[in-house]
């Protein structure tokens, strides 16, 4: 369960990631802060609010020193979903990082908490 926790909050990390980007390409700049108001935005904040939570939750059990790489996962997330949902494009400096990233991750995973 708490592995689970971690990677919905990676997930939800990144998702967040993905919509502030959104949100930085549907700003009115003539509007003043208000341009900032669109629904990306809106949305980006309430996810990463809800995310907060959700982190808050986890770490009433699970140890920080555990539980804090477990967010590089975003680092891998983040670049996979701009690939498909913003066209960006991918490269073996991707592939390279990505691998390490999950190396490392399942490394820390297999300490007992």
């Amino acid at each position: 369960m708490k592995i689970l926790s971690l990677l919905a909050f990676a997930l939800l990390l990144s998702g967040g990631q993905i919509l502030f980007k959104k949100a930085a390409e549907s700003i009115d700049w003539a509007a003043g802060l208000l341009g900032f108001l669109n629904l990306w935005f809106v949305s980006a904040v309430m996810l990463y609010a809800f995310s907060t939570l959700l982190w808050v939750w986890i770490l009433r059990t699970v140890p920080l020193n555990y539980a804090y790489p477990f967010t590089a996962l975003a680092f891998l997330v983040v670049p996979v979903l701009s690939v498909f949902l913003l066209r960006e494009e991918w490269s073996w400096h991707n592939t390279v990082s990505a691998f390490l990233i999950l190396l490392g991750i399942v490394v820390l995973s297999l300490k007992k908490i």
